[in-house]
């Protein structure tokens, strides 16, 4: 799992499979409420073949990249 830059400096994006079971899967574990929990994560937007994570402006991503990889690789 990699957190691909976007042209929006406070989002970052994670690129899925095409395959829907896994999105399914996603949703379903809840990881979007495991997302929210980070200080600093402001949105979460599934969309067909990616997941975009939105921070405040006032967090570095650096700061929570690392929680953010440990939620994904807990799958």
């Amino acid at each position: 799992m990699e957190l691909l830059d976007t042209p929006n400096p406070n989002a970052k994006k994670i690129e899925l499979d095409d395959n829907n079971n896994l999105k399914d899967q996603l949703l379903e574990s809840g990881i979007s409420d495991d997302l929210y929990k980070i200080d600093g994560v402001d949105s979460v937007f599934f969309g067909p073949g990616f997941i975009t994570i939105t921070k405040s402006e006032n967090v570095d991503w650096e700061s929570i990249n690392q929680d953010i990889i440990n939620i994904f690789d807990k799958l």
